[in-house]
């Protein structure tokens, strides 16, 4: 299985371009949030119909498609938040064998075979979410989310990935980055799910600062943060190649480099 995972596209036309047109050979593209730019001159209509139009191309090419929300994609105006909103805006479309949308667990049919996804969503209003007609902290949610996802992983003996906006705290993928709640908060979550693998982003220099990386081990999860490339038409990505538990490996592409990972022999 060959999966694309990304983040911080901030409805830059010409990465989602790139994206469908010149991105590598795969059977499924993650991001990890940021869809959508608060600082944009187009509203959140206009935007969010631009990300559905594409995400609609995405899947006409027989790829498989998740994403999770992050702090850009909740607003209604410049700078103004959603009141009272449904993070979940994607889910206009029912969720498939080839796509999850926010605040999802589920399996994807691969090429290669099925992968586990659990998409935590941005937490937005202190902590609680609405969710159709009914309300909810996001602690409950999140928790249900991955007690479905280790359900799965286990159940079904497949590779589970969580994709969550904002990166652990205390880890290289959150370098420059003030430590916060959120952080500490998904640094706890993945702890105790153990995924095989999650993504993020949000720090968009986590790759390239001095003591960044785009990749981390902790406990039994292996992390990803790509990263945001400045201007260019390409984003920052991971190629993820997935064989087995024991034989993966990951590369990082961003602009005239190229850095690769192996389970073998990973070492952060």
């Amino acid at each position: 299985m060959r999966i694309i995972l990304t983040s911080d596209i901030h409805c830059d036309n010409a990465k989602l371009r790139w994206l469908l047109e010149d991105v590598p050979g795969h059977d499924a593209l993650l991001v990890a949030g940021d869809l959508l730019d608060i600082f944009s001159n187009a509203g959140f209509a206009e935007q969010k119909a631009e990300i559905l139009r594409w995400k609609s191309s995405v899947l006409a090419r027989n790829r498989a498609f998740t994403w999770c929300s992050g702090n850009h994609d909740f607003f209604q105006d410049i700078h103004s938040p959603m009141s009272g909103a449904s993070p979940l805006w994607m889910k206009e479309d029912p969720s498939s064998k080839s796509i999850l949308s926010d605040g999802e667990s589920g399996l994807l049919d691969l090429a290669g075979g099925r992968i586990a996804v659990t998409t935590l969503p941005w937490p937005v209003h202190g902590g609680d979410l609405t969710l159709n007609v009914y309300r909810t902290t996001y602690l409950d949610f999140t928790k249900s989310l991955l007690r479905k996802g280790k359900k799965l992983q286990i159940e079904e003996a497949v590779p589970w990935i969580i994709l969550c906006h904002e990166p652990p705290s205390d880890t290289p993928l959150s370098t420059g980055y003030n430590v916060n709640l959120e952080a500490d908060f998904t640094r706890r979550m993945i702890e105790e799910a153990e995924p095989d693998f999650s993504l993020h982003g949000h720090v968009h220099e986590a790759p390239t600062s001095p003591g960044g990386c785009w990749i981390w081990q902790y406990g039994k999860t292996i992390s990803f943060n790509a990263g945001q490339s400045e201007g260019g038409i390409a984003p920052h990505f991971v190629l993820l190649d997935w064989t087995s538990p024991g034989d993966w490996t990951a590369k990082w592409v961003g602009v005239d480099q190229v850095l690769t990972a192996k389970a073998a022999h990973f070492s952060p």
